[in-house]
């Protein structure tokens, strides 16, 4: 054993010797002869790689691995050592180079190349067993195998005895002896191991199992990629069959399929035919039934027909509905495009001499149509998300008037001085709280004071001014134990009882002259209702229009929980 270690280093010295010789073709890394590719070598899994009796290193994956390193112009030395060695030193890039079989558990910390070939597995086992043992007949069984997890995962379905192997040459032995019922390996190992050893007791069957890649594996990923490159023209060159040839690399189209799939075909082709023709019977008689009710529908004939009117009349009263909310957004979206463009041009004219009251006035009037802008896209927004009906989440336990008061410091409605404003919040709704979506819920309420404000304004006034001062009211309140409503009150122009529930579907306007898009409330409606609340019409208010927010309100049995 010492004589063969000493072997291994002297041909590795000599390898390293040759190597560093070998006039390098246009090196694309940072290997060179100084300082070679270092490649881990498993030194026992013949026929692939393995360190022979010399001490050379041997197999289809050293010629290979030759072949490539030349046509790459890398220098190189191999590193041999025992399996549990070489994969640690590779996954921890402890050496440059491996070849492993790819693991989706692995490719996280680590780099494959594309596969050099793919390995299929193979169920062998005495030929005195050839009807006792299958893939679906592994029970009790007693199964070798080398490490793997899908191996293992399948061996356990089966209820199979299995054992775990780090020498599957001897596995072969022992199985010829009878200390096992069968060994899993692929089809390459089956074949060198039998004829290695003329083992003719044995005999191999196919596995229904996904074959497996056989790859380079590095922690260099430059280096993987410049592999990848050249395994793909090796393969259009014929290369990789040359070398590993029909012992090794074999095609799905030579794996025999078994018998048990043979009968399965069998008996599905049986079984659907039979689930054919029963289910051609049942058309027919299905096929009489549908033609009774054809019958009876040509008495329903006038009634389908007046149904088909009033759906055309309601389609054309939609159609209307929507091509007067384009003439009213195009509106909405110029008139505020037209005040910023005009702002600009007087801003960038050479010629224009403006004082500090000028420019800040300008910029004011800038930064309004800008938002009147961005609160129209939010709207639109607002309203495919609304469309959805997906449920709010309610991740916020607030009291009730940080809801009003947020709504209130975004709209700034307190500041304003063209009309009255007022907050009010009834006693018993001071010590209120909410579970709700505190941002949602304050949306809710800036929709609606922003439709209170809309119609104060006297009709085709875009300008902010007022025939008559009015005023909008706030008032928090609780109407029950388990309820806290926000009503918003204004001196407008009123909403009509018929009309309180229409007033909720999208692009209605009941007054044309006033600016608005008709989503507002359709929006503030399908928020609350998301978050088990609601927004309703107040018909009994009639100083203008009174719109009542309610939201489900926490006990004090839930709040001391």
């Amino acid at each position: 054993m010492i004589k063969q270690i000493a072997d291994m280093k002297f041909w590795t010295i000599i390898v390293l010797l040759v190597m560093m010789a070998v006039p390098c073709k246009g090196q694309p890394l940072e290997y060179s002869k100084g300082h070679p590719l270092i490649v881990g070598l498993d030194a026992d899994y013949p026929p692939l790689e393995y360190v022979g009796e010399d001490g050379i290193p041997k197999g289809y994956d050293v010629e290979f691995t030759k072949l490539l390193m030349q046509r790459l112009g890398i220098p190189f030395i191999y590193a041999p050592n025992s399996w549990e060695q070489i994969s640690g030193d590779v996954l921890q890039g402890r050496v440059d180079l491996g070849m492993m079989i790819y693991s989706d558990y692995r490719k996280d910390i680590t780099n494959y190349s594309r596969p050099v070939f793919r390995m299929y597995y193979q169920l062998v086992y005495r030929k005195v067993d050839d009807n006792k043992i299958d893939q679906r007949n592994l029970r009790g069984k007693r199964v070798a195998y080398m490490n793997s997890r899908p191996i293992g995962e399948m061996l356990t379905k089966q209820e199979a005895i299995k054992t775990s192997v780090t020498n599957l040459e001897q596995a072969i032995l022992d199985l010829s002896a009878g200390k096992f019922d069968a060994v899993i390996c692929f089809r390459y190992q089956t074949r060198y191991f039998l004829g290695r050893h003329n083992l003719t007791d044995l005999k191999a069957d196919e596995l229904s199992m996904h074959p497996r890649e056989y790859c380079y594996v590095s922690h260099n990923r430059k280096l993987i990629e410049v592999i990848n490159e050249e395994l793909k023209r090796m393969e259009e060159e014929g290369v990789i069959d040359d070398v590993y040839g029909e012992e090794v690399k074999s095609s799905f189209g030579k794996i025999v399929i078994p018998q048990w799939v043979w009968f399965l075909l069998a008996a599905t082709i049986i079984l659907s035919l039979l689930v054919t023709s029963i289910i051609r019977y049942k058309s027919q008689k299905k096929l009489e039934a549908e033609h009774a009710k054809l019958l009876k529908a040509y008495d329903l004939l006038a009634e389908k027909n007046e149904a088909l009117v009033v759906a055309t009349g309601r389609a054309e009263e939609s159609s209307r509905m929507k091509s007067d909310f384009i003439k009213q957004i195009s509106h909405e979206i110029r008139t505020p495009l037209n005040v910023l463009s005009g702002f600009a041009q007087v801003l960038t004219r050479d010629s224009m001499d403006l004082d500090e009251n000028a420019y800040r006035d300008i910029s004011h009037r800038i930064a309004d149509n800008a938002e009147r802008i961005t609160q129209l896209v939010n709207k639109m927004l607002e309203l495919s998300d609304a469309s959805s009906q997906t449920v709010i989440e309610k991740t916020d336990r607030v009291s009730a008037t940080s809801v009003a008061t947020q709504s209130i410091t975004e709209m700034g409605i307190e500041t304003n001085s063209r009309f009255f404003f007022e907050f009010k919040v009834d006693p018993v709704a001071e010590t209120a709280v909410v579970n709700t979506n505190l941002r949602m819920a304050s949306r809710v309420l800036v929709l609606l004071l922003d439709n209170a404000k809309k119609f104060l304004k006297s009709p085709g006034d875009n300008e902010g001014t007022f025939n008559v001062p009015g005023s909008i009211v706030l008032h928090l309140s609780c109407p029950s134990n388990d309820v806290v409503a926000y009503a918003v009150e204004d001196t407008g122009i009123g909403v009509p009882p018929e009309e309180a529930e229409r007033i909720f579907d999208e692009f209605v306007q009941l007054d044309e002259y006033y600016d608005g898009t008709g989503l507002g409330l359709t929006v503030a409606r399908s928020i609350a209702r998301r978050m088990d609340g609601d927004v309703v019409l107040d018909t009994s208010y009639t100083n203008g229009a009174r719109f009542v927010f309610t939201l489900p309100m926490i006990s004090n049995s839930q709040l001391d929980a």
